[in-house]
């Protein structure tokens, strides 16, 4: 118990290996929440919620390393600077679609906790880093469908969808609602390419599964490749 003792205050005092250790750690932290935004085909993937956490923690370091070596600063204070400071970045990834749909504002939310996760990695509270990253990626990946189903009467499925140019949306939108499927948000990604690439939620008024939902799209011509995204 002693030698643990001791292994955890050198992990917490401001050293090479605590350093390494914290910015490794917030990497992995960040980049996990941010595979499954990334899969989600969100803006702010694995790199963006890298840098978010990985910035985080060296601020707390340095409000540790001021206070140590100079006397003065206030870790508390810069890490509350960290916490509203981050809005800027979780406003740039909140999207109004139409006149009553938000989007992104889980990614924010993603973003503004990264950061605070990395806060504690930086400040030396590693136990509560981890798991608070584990907590937020059952929260992204396996609550997302119970949401759903407490919320909602019908279930949505989101696809992301890649067709030809010339395809028009209305036509697979009407080919879809002939077999009961309802088409909602949709959102239209930039592409250099010579084909689309379009982010769909579809409900199934037959309550088909996803697979069968999957099998319909992949059937309309003009469509070149289907995925479903979380």
């Amino acid at each position: 118990m002693g030698a643990i003792g001791q292994v955890t205050g050198y992990l917490e005092d401001l050293n090479l290996v605590s350093i390494i250790i914290r910015i490794f750690l917030s990497m992995v932290c960040g980049g996990a929440i941010g595979v499954e935004r990334g899969r989600a085909h969100q803006a702010a993937g694995m790199r963006t919620y890298m840098l978010v956490c990985m910035g985080a923690t060296m601020v707390m370091m340095t409000g540790q390393y001021m206070f140590i070596h100079f006397q003065t600063g206030d870790p508390a204070r810069l890490g509350a600077q960290v916490v509203s400071g981050i809005g800027f970045l979780g406003a740039g990834s909140i999207i109004i679609a139409g006149k009553t749909k938000i989007r992104g504002l889980t990614t924010a939310a993603g973003l503004w906790t990264s950061a605070c996760i990395g806060l504690s990695i930086g400040i030396g509270f590693y136990e509560a880093g981890i798991v608070a990253t584990s907590a937020v990626f059952l929260i992204m990946t396996r609550l997302r469908q119970l949401e759903y189903h407490l919320i909602n009467d019908d279930e949505w499925f989101r696809f992301y969808v890649e067709m030809e140019e010339n395809v028009k949306i209305s036509r697979v939108a009407q080919e879809l609602l002939s077999i009961g499927i309802q088409m909602g948000e949709m959102r239209m990604e930039q592409n250099a390419e010579s084909f689309q690439k379009v982010v769909i939620s579809l409900c199934d008024k037959n309550h088909r599964s996803r697979e069968e939902v999957t099998k319909y799209l992949e059937k309309i011509d003009g469509i070149l490749f289907v995925k479903y995204t979380i």
